[in-house]
């Protein structure tokens, strides 16, 4: 099934071919996670979404039209989920967003090599990041996750986004200067008087 495009691995999960949705699975499962923990911050959300998107989507076969990207698809019923949830959450609570968990870290164990000074900062840094990102209003942060962490073209962001594309293009850009903003404290604490 390796030879398979996606599209064509989705014309066979129409036919209830479990084996090519668990091809797809396999392909698309950590890019799915990641996406998911990135927006989330949270290791138990990603993972839930992560099986919720892949269910959501082997319900949704018999709808699918090869019209665009696989990935693209995929990716919208991944935003779908997490926008559902947001709006659940923010019906009881303030949820919480931030976590130290990194998303390759397939034990949630710190790893040995974060213990070093120069590890720990980076560690720091990227919690400094995840607390940034989680302060985003979701449009931004679906943006900023889209275009800059899975490295979507503008034209793919707005796919799954639904929306034109100079509505990501002035997203990115406001997300980009929303993350300055907010992680100015720590950069000129860092770098002292030199870029202020």
């Amino acid at each position: 099934m390796g030879s398979y495009t996606d599209e064509e691995l989705m014309g066979l999960v129409q036919k209830q071919d479990v084996s090519a949705f668990e091809e797809l699975f396999r392909r698309y499962e950590q890019r799915v996670f990641v996406f998911l923990w990135r927006l989330s911050a949270n290791r138990q959300a990603a993972e839930d979404g992560t099986q919720e998107t892949f269910l959501r989507l082997w319900k949704a076969r018999v709808r699918y039209e090869p019209t665009g990207r696989f990935s693209t698809y995929l990716f919208q019923i991944a935003k779908n989920h997490f926008l559902h949830e947001r709006q659940k959450q923010d019906r009881r609570a303030e949820p919480d967003r931030t976590s130290a968990q990194n998303p390759t870290e397939a034990t949630g164990e710190p790893a040995p090599w974060e213990e070093a000074d120069g590890p720990v900062l980076a560690r720091e840094l990227q919690v400094a990041v995840s607390q940034a990102m989680a302060r985003l209003p979701d449009a931004l942060r679906l943006t900023y996750v889209l275009t800059e962490q899975e490295g979507m073209s503008y034209k793919q962001a707005a796919e799954v986004l639904d929306c034109p594309v100079g509505t990501v293009s002035s997203r990115k850009v406001e997300a980009v200067r929303r993350l300055r903003e907010l992680l100015k404290p720590l950069r000129d604490e860092l770098l002292g008087d030199e870029e202020r």
